[in-house]
């Protein structure tokens, strides 16, 4: 029977899990996978293929939007790529660019300019030489030391209006609107998408905003502990310039009090207002090896313009 290589349905899951369990030598998580694929509020074509009801690869779509003054267009990382092993005999490279083609070619027919990534160096360089990525810049990430705060941030914390839950308020809606309007790209941060992005099964955020007089928030950030790291998933504000960025950071140190965190870590794009004033804000840069990288989808879009004013965070990455 010839291999089939096609856009996924629901009926497609059981011999994808199958395929993760062989390709990565662990069980996928069902959850997690439903959370992904079915929950998603975005729209995006995942492609896999088959041979009978046995699935030899995938290329998972993972959806979002691209916002900026410039637009409002579909957008998605590529996720779960695997091939099986014993697609080796049938020319595994040349399946895995079979199944990567049908996937481009279905998302940019759907109006996506490109999909994004963030790749180790190993993946970055090969997705470079087979399927056609380009790498934008290295996803610099900065650390900053958790220590106690001070008398006078102390004192400046007890005048906020300060929310602590594990999503935003419907206050947020003002502010998406700014960020949507800001010059530059970014992915999707309306309430909806933040309900979905950070409600992952067994994966606990936590999310501060700050508040105005009238419940409106000015800015927010959502953190993440991961072993002695405390990981600044996003970090938004209405006024990047602002003292409001100082004062949630702090509100935010403070909430690791007693955690075994050590550092608070920020990963932001470097064209950014929060990169340009990461050092002012007590951020070093720290070592990594993952590049933020984009795979065109057609030359109409000016993939280079917009990739390198991508103001991304690691709410952007499937797995941090």
């Amino acid at each position: 029977m010839a291999i089939a290589v096609r856009p996924v349905t629901p009926a497609d899951r059981p011999a994808l899990l199958a395929l993760f369990r062989v390709a990565f030598g662990a069980e996928a998580p069902a959850e997690d996978w439903a959370w992904k694929y079915d929950r998603c509020p975005h729209a995006a074509v995942s492609v896999g293929a088959f041979d009978g009801g046995i699935a030899l690869g995938f290329f998972g779509g993972l959806g979002t939007r691209y916002r900026g003054r410039d637009g409002d267009l579909p957008g998605l990382s590529a996720v779960d790529v695997m091939t099986a092993p014993s697609a080796r005999a049938l020319g595994r490279r040349t399946l895995f660019q079979r199944v990567a083609s049908e996937f481009f070619e279905r998302n940019g027919a759907a109006g996506a300019p490109f999909v994004l990534g963030f790749p180790n160096d190993r993946h970055r360089l090969a997705g470079e030489r087979i399927l056609g990525y380009v790498s934008v810049e290295p996803a610099a990430e900065r650390t900053r030391p958790l220590r106690p705060s001070g008398l006078l941030a102390r004192l400046r914390r007890r005048r906020l209006r300060h929310r602590r839950g594990t999503s935003v308020s419907a206050g947020h809606d003002a502010l998406a609107e700014i960020l949507h309007a800001r010059a530059g790209w970014r992915t999707d941060r309306s309430r909806t998408s933040l309900a979905w992005r950070l409600a992952r099964p067994g994966v606990p955020y936590d999310v501060h905003e700050l508040l105005d007089a009238r419940g409106r928030s000015t800015a927010y950030a959502v953190t993440r502990l991961v072993g002695d790291r405390a990981l600044l998933v996003d970090l938004q504000a209405a006024d990047e310039e602002a003292g409001a960025v100082v004062d949630l950071l702090d509100a935010v140190a403070h909430s690791f009090s007693g955690t075994p965190a050590r550092t608070l870590a920020l990963r932001a794009g470097s064209a950014s207002r929060l990169a340009a004033r990461a050092a002012e804000l007590g951020f070093a840069p720290a070592g990594t090896d993952t590049h933020f990288t984009v795979r065109p989808f057609g030359p109409a879009f000016d993939v280079d313009r917009a990739a390198r004013a991508f103001d991304y965070r690691y709410l952007d990455h499937d797995v941090f």
